[in-house]
């Protein structure tokens, strides 16, 4: 009976079954996590995509409308359900409110409303949505709403696995590019400044608890540098972050950001900074060996798979090298499969988590 009791008590904690639970003096490097990417997303109504198919063959290979078709659940049915410990938030930014108010796409589609009921999306604030006025269908409208979702879980579940939050701040649209999409009033990218990202810290800390952040300052432990504690006493250990939510910038004049002090976001820079302890590596494949050799030194968040192309060709081969390569965060679509097309989806053996050096 006790031991069963201590079972159900690690389930309530860590939010999934697991074979196994990483020991607290484990250092964080080298635990390997699964990551949802643009964890936010729903998959696009059926008529956008039908009408972004008519005209596949204009709009490019880079705008290929099958790469949009995906979608997620729920952070607490990721977390609960399927063990995600990473998520991926496109950032919009908004400061006067109802830039995102209307969906031009919908314009040429009979029966689709070009606004939604409600005022969420007039109010100032972060919005959160993939491509303005094309794939804008989310489970979070706004940064806060998400924000909010993260927290229930994280305060229902206070001694999981660190959870990694990427912020990707959104620097262009469609209307970006083409002087015709702006006459038809589709929406330009609010860039981001100084402002904008103190506006985000702010945001950010108003739902957050502060013992809930891992921000660079815990971190440092007063070393001049994230790279200098690393290389004084090592990485922090699993019972330092246990519980906590780390908050990794990718985006939008990013250099602005990396002056700032106390900063309550990491950010994914290049070896030579010595601020710099998250890499991005999107492409495993063939780049087993050079990531191998930097997760003793840096985090790297990889993909197992990108635009719906491993799922429509049930191909383990970018997944497969991601966990050849060590890398801590692999970031996918498919922790459950798309049955239109094939039984793809990725997990570990051992269920939530894998060991870099077991």
């Amino acid at each position: 009976m006790k031991y069963f009791s201590m079972s159900l008590l690690l389930l309530f904690y860590c939010g999934v079954g697991s074979s196994q639970v990483p020991a607290d003096n484990t250092p964080m490097n080298e635990i390997k996590i699964l990551a949802s990417h643009n964890s936010y997303k729903k998959r696009p109504h059926p008529k956008v995509l039908h009408f972004l198919n008519k005209f596949r063959d204009k709009l490019g290979p880079d705008n290929n409308p099958d790469y949009i078709d995906y979608g997620h659940l729920t952070f607490s049915e990721q977390f609960n359900q399927y063990g995600i410990r990473g998520i991926e938030l496109d950032v919009n930014y908004d400061p006067d409110g109802g830039h995102y108010k209307r969906r031009r796409v919908n314009l040429f589609l009979l029966g689709q409303k070009q606004r939604l009921k409600g005022n969420i999306l007039k109010q100032p604030g972060f919005k959160i949505l993939h491509i303005a006025d094309v794939d804008f269908e989310s489970n979070y409208l706004t940064l806060q709403s998400a924000l909010k979702a993260l927290k229930a879980w994280s305060d229902a579940h206070p001694m999981h696995l660190p959870i990694y939050v990427n912020i990707e701040t959104k620097g262009a649209h469609p209307a970006d590019e083409s002087k015709s999409l702006q006459y038809l009033g589709f929406a330009n990218c609010i860039p981001f400044d100084a402002i904008a990202y103190s506006n985000l810290e702010t945001e950010i800390r108003s739902v957050l608890d502060s013992d809930q952040l891992y921000m660079p300052g815990n971190f440092k432990k007063g070393y001049k540098s994230l790279r200098a504690r690393i290389n004084a006493s090592g990485w922090p250990l699993l019972h330092e972050v246990k519980g906590k939510i780390i908050f990794i910038l990718q985006g939008n004049n990013q250099d602005i950001y990396k002056s700032f002090k106390n900063p309550v976001m990491f950010y994914y820079g290049e070896e030579n900074d010595s601020n710099t302890i998250f890499l991005l590596r999107n492409n495993p494949l063939n780049f087993e060996e050079e990531i191998g050799e930097l997760v003793s030194q840096f985090i790297i968040r990889t993909r197992a798979d990108s635009g719906t192309i491993e799922s429509r060709t049930n191909d383990f081969s970018k997944w497969n090298a991601a966990l050849q390569s060590n890398a801590q965060i692999i970031s996918t679509d498919y922790y459950k499969p798309d049955d239109r097309w094939s039984s793809y989806h990725v997990k570990f053996p051992n269920g939530l988590f894998e060991l870099v050096n077991p």
